[in-house]
């Protein structure tokens, strides 16, 4: 990533704790691919919170709460982050390298 600021990945699901495994496994791939980032999770319900108050680059969702879409939708365009709802696949399998993929993808580094 060069001399570029860190960009700061958050993931969200309903509770946080499956994200967290993920999240482990994401980092591990962006350490060993040299990638800068600061991922993390949270559990939905505070999603809205912590984008209002903290710097958020890019926002990766769930599959089992894609109804929280519909409910941040205007304030994440309002705020400029791009967002993406996580394959149930990935999630699963907890694929730290194919959701980091997509992250960069939605933070047009890759």
């Amino acid at each position: 990533m060069g001399t570029e600021a860190q960009k700061t990945i958050l993931l969200i699901c309903t509770a946080g704790i499956t994200t967290g495994l993920l999240v482990k496994n994401m980092q591990r791939a962006a350490d060993e691919q040299g990638i800068a980032v600061h991922i993390y999770s949270a559990p939905a319900i505070i999603a809205e919170q912590i984008i209002q108050n903290q710097t958020v680059d890019a926002l990766l969702i769930g599959p089992q709460s894609k109804y929280e879409i519909n409910r941040l939708k205007d304030f994440l365009n309002y705020k400029a982050v791009p967002y993406k709802l996580i394959t149930p696949e990935d999630y699963e399998l907890l694929d730290g390298e194919a959701v980091l993929a997509d992250s960069l993808t939605l933070l047009q580094l890759n």
